[in-house]
C-alpha cells in the first residue's frame, strides 16, 4: 500500500519567502499607492503644471492686451483721471500674477524713430534699479516702442526729454508675435503705494 501525505494548504513543500522578499513585496506596494494618489506630477517638483507667468508663451490675445497694453499709466506723468488706489486695482493684481518680471527702472533715453518732423514713434530706454519686485529682471536695459497710435504718445510729447531721470514700475511679459516672443508692458508710477500693492499681490503668484 503506497503511503500518501496530506499537505495542507499554505504548508507546500516549496521554498517559504524569506522575510527580505516579504518586506519588499510590502513596501513595493506601498509606493504603487503613493504614486498612484499622488500621480505622475508628484515625482519631482519641477514637473508641476505650468499657469499664469510660468506657463508657455501664448498669442497677445485681446485678454492680454488689457493688462500689457503697452502704455504708460497718466500717473506716470502727474496725472490721473480716475483717482485709482494701487491696492484696490483688480488689473495691478492681476498683472503682477501674470508678469515675468515687475521692477523699478530708470528713464535713460527719450527719442524718436524718424525725427520730430515725421512724428515718428518714441523710443524709451529703461535701466532697471535694484533687485525685481517680482519675477528675475531682464539681462540688459529695456527699450520700449511707443507708436503715435498710442494713448502715451502724446503725454510723451508734452514730457519729453525733460522725463530723462524719472522712475517708474515696469509690468513686463513676453507673448508669442510674428516675429518670434515680443515684451509687451505697462508702466505705472513708482510710488511707496505701488510697491507695497505689487508686494502684496505677489503673493498671489505662490497661490496658483
Amino acid at each position: 500500500m503506497l503511503n500518501q501525505t496530506v499537505t495542507q494548504a499554505g504548508q507546500g513543500t516549496g521554498p517559504k519567502p524569506s522575510l527580505l522578499m516579504t518586506r519588499f513585496t510590502f513596501w513595493s506596494r506601498s509606493a504603487a499607492v503613493v504614486l498612484l494618489l499622488l500621480g505622475p506630477n508628484g515625482c519631482s517638483g519641477t514637473q508641476t503644471q505650468a499657469s499664469g507667468a510660468d506657463a508657455a508663451r501664448g498669442p497677445y490675445s485681446p485678454e492680454a492686451a488689457v493688462l500689457f497694453d503697452d502704455v504708460f499709466a497718466p500717473a506716470v506723468f502727474g496725472f490721473d483721471p480716475e483717482g485709482r488706489h494701487p491696492e484696490k486695482d483688480p488689473k495691478l493684481r492681476e498683472r503682477t500674477r501674470r508678469a515675468e518680471f515687475v521692477l523699478v527702472a530708470r528713464v535713460e533715453t527719450v527719442s524718436r524713430v524718424g525725427g520730430v518732423a515725421h512724428r515718428g514713434a518714441y523710443e524709451v530706454t529703461l535701466a532697471p534699479v535694484g533687485a525685481p519686485l517680482v519675477g528675475k529682471a531682464p539681462p540688459d536695459a529695456l527699450t520700449l516702442r511707443v507708436p503715435v497710435t498710442s494713448p502715451s504718445y502724446a503725454w510723451l510729447d508734452g514730457a519729453g526729454t525733460k522725463w530723462v531721470g524719472s522712475s517708474v514700475v515696469v509690468f513686463g511679459r513676453h507673448y508669442e508675435g510674428e516675429a518670434g516672443p515680443a515684451l509687451h508692458f505697462r508702466c505705472e508710477p513708482d510710488t511707496s503705494e505701488v510697491r507695497n500693492a505689487v508686494e502684496h499681490d505677489a503673493g498671489l503668484r505662490l497661490l496658483r
